[in-house]
C-alpha cells in the first residue's frame, strides 16, 4: 500500500516544509551537527519565523540547526487550538443533518 503525504496548502507552509526538508536531508538536528544556511530571499519571513519559534536554532554566525522537540511541541499546540473549533463543527453539522432529515 502508497503512502499518502498531507500536502501543505498555503505558502508559508511550502515554505516551512522547504526549509525543514533540507534541514533533515543535511542531517542538522543537534546542535553538533549544524550546517551554513542561508535562506533563499522568498523564504526569508518563513526562516526569520521558524527562528522566532526556536524550530531553528542559531548556532554562530550562519550556522543554523533543526530543533525537532521544539518542531513536535508547535505542532501539538496547533492541534490543541484547532481541536475544540473542530469539534464544535461537527455537532454543529451533525444537528444541521439531524434537522433536515427530520420526518415528524
Amino acid at each position: 500500500m502508497a503512502v499518502v503525504e498531507s500536502v501543505p496548502i498555503t505558502k508559508f507552509a511550502r515554505g516551512r516544509r522547504r526549509i525543514l526538508d533540507h534541514f533533515c536531508a543535511e542531517h542538522a538536528i543537534t546542535p553538533l551537527s549544524t550546517i551554513l544556511y542561508t535562506p533563499p530571499a522568498d523564504l526569508k519571513p518563513v526562516f526569520d519565523k521558524l527562528i522566532a519559534q526556536r524550530v531553528i536554532r542559531r548556532e554562530g554566525q550562519g550556522y543554523y540547526w533543526l530543533d525537532l522537540r521544539v518542531h513536535d511541541a508547535v505542532i501539538a499546540h496547533h492541534r490543541r487550538k484547532r481541536a475544540p473549533v473542530l469539534i464544535v463543527a461537527a455537532v454543529v453539522l451533525a444537528l444541521a443533518v439531524m434537522t433536515f432529515f427530520y420526518v415528524g
